[in-house]
């Protein structure tokens, strides 16, 4: 199962205001969609969340139908961001599937309107739901449990709760992640953490600190077996 792995695309509606003005978010996607196609075909598009910067449907049919023409046919699984409104991205994405190959899928939106930081609680409701299925689980949510990052921007509430769960995983779990425009990747017992870079701009973090950074943005290919992640590849654009 190869499935490329997209985060905060950022597109909008058109006259929208936006944080970056200076920067054409739809040209970047096309450019990372470019490179990431001479990775060869996939099986599956994550997109896990700050898909619009407006929260507009006008802006997640823009990402939905570059995605459609770049991988046709391809499924796309996609959770909503912090610049996102649930109802915009369920209405232009759809329910995620059940299953993915060997892989159960879940889907947790750990946004809150007119915050940055996540909901860890989703998260955790999500975790003790999953914990009855004796399979592989696949997880996306838009804001990571574990990045370079300290700052309370880019963390989860109560995500030392949700790292006491995730220690207790006994299944395989991999985490697929977005929010910090930065690609990242760490293992820890039954739990594979895989954050995605930003089409839009990238930033470095270290702790509390972070600025923007002049390289970084793209996508991961992600080679997915019956119960681990076989290989991670980042693509930059």
């Amino acid at each position: 199962m190869r499935l490329l792995h997209l985060s905060d695309t950022h597109l909008h509606a058109p006259g929208a205001t936006t944080h970056h003005p200076d920067i054409d978010a739809a040209a970047r996607l096309e450019t990372v969609l470019s490179a990431a196609r001479g990775h060869g075909e996939v099986d599956a598009i994550a997109l896990t969340g700050d898909i619009c910067d407006d929260g507009s449907v006008v802006g997640a049919e823009a990402v939905r139908e570059r995605l459609h023409a770049a991988y046709p046919g391809v499924p796309i699984l996609a959770v909503p961001g912090n610049h996102d409104l649930d109802d915009s991205i369920r209405s232009v994405f759809g329910p995620l599937p059940e299953r993915l190959g060997a892989w159960r899928v879940v889907g947790v939106a750990t946004n809150e309107l007119g915050r940055i930081e996540g909901l860890g609680g989703r998260t955790l409701d999500a975790l003790d739901e999953a914990r009855a299925v004796d399979e592989p689980i696949l997880l996306l949510q838009h804001h990571p449990v574990r990045s370079r990052s300290t700052h309370e921007w880019f963390v989860l509430r109560d995500a030392e709760s949700v790292e006491r769960r995730l220690a207790e995983q006994d299944t395989p779990l991999v985490l697929l992640t977005g929010h910090t425009h930065q690609a990242f990747q760490l293992k820890e017992g039954r739990v594979h953490h895989v954050g995605a870079p930003s089409t839009y701009y990238p930033i470095e973090h270290d702790g509390t600190d972070w600025r923007f950074a002049e390289r970084g943005t793209g996508a991961l290919v992600v080679e997915l077996g019956s119960e681990a992640v076989d290989e991670v590849t980042l693509v930059l654009a």
